[in-house]
């Protein structure tokens, strides 16, 4: 199992990331299916930063192409700086 800890953004986006650009399908449970692959959503106790708080979202991967599917939500959960 390959697992990525997100934080600031939201499930949604990340599913529909797997869908429209890795071939997935949404599964029953809001989990993302596709082929040798499957990632299961989980939400994280919030992390606080001061006065803000920022969503933790942990993604779980499973099967023979998990490392793929993690390798490419990882470099969509990328943000530059500025």
């Amino acid at each position: 199992m390959n697992r990525l800890e997100i934080r600031g953004l939201p499930a949604a986006l990340f599913r529909r990331y797997l869908v429209e650009e890795f071939e997935g399908r949404p599964a029953d449970d809001g989990a993302v299916e596709g082929d040798g692959w499957r990632a299961r959503f989980v939400d994280g106790a919030p992390l606080r930063i001061g006065l803000v708080m920022t969503p933790v979202l942990f993604v779980e991967f499973d099967g023979e192409r998990a490392a793929e599917a993690s390798a490419f939500l990882a470099r969509k959960a990328m943000r530059g700086g500025g």
